[in-house]
């Protein structure tokens, strides 16, 4: 079933973290000491930044407009 980005945020932490990875990767960079991964769940796009040292996920974000893609181009 495809979620809409509404639906989304409207979510839990946890059932966030379940859709995404339900999406569809489409790259991932480096930001500091962070990783962030990006996944398209239709319509809408969502951003996890993963801290490798500590092993952690420290945030999820989410956003429609394709422009703020241009940092995985």
């Amino acid at each position: 079933m495809l979620i809409t980005h509404y639906d989304f945020l409207s979510m839990t932490e946890t059932e966030q973290y379940d859709a995404v990875w339900g999406g569809t990767f489409l790259g991932d960079r480096k930001h500091d000491n962070i990783w962030v991964q990006c996944y398209s769940l239709g319509n809408f796009y969502v951003e996890v930044f993963y801290d490798s040292t500590g092993n952690e996920i420290k945030r999820i974000r989410s956003f429609s407009k394709v422009e703020q893609l241009a940092p995985y181009l």
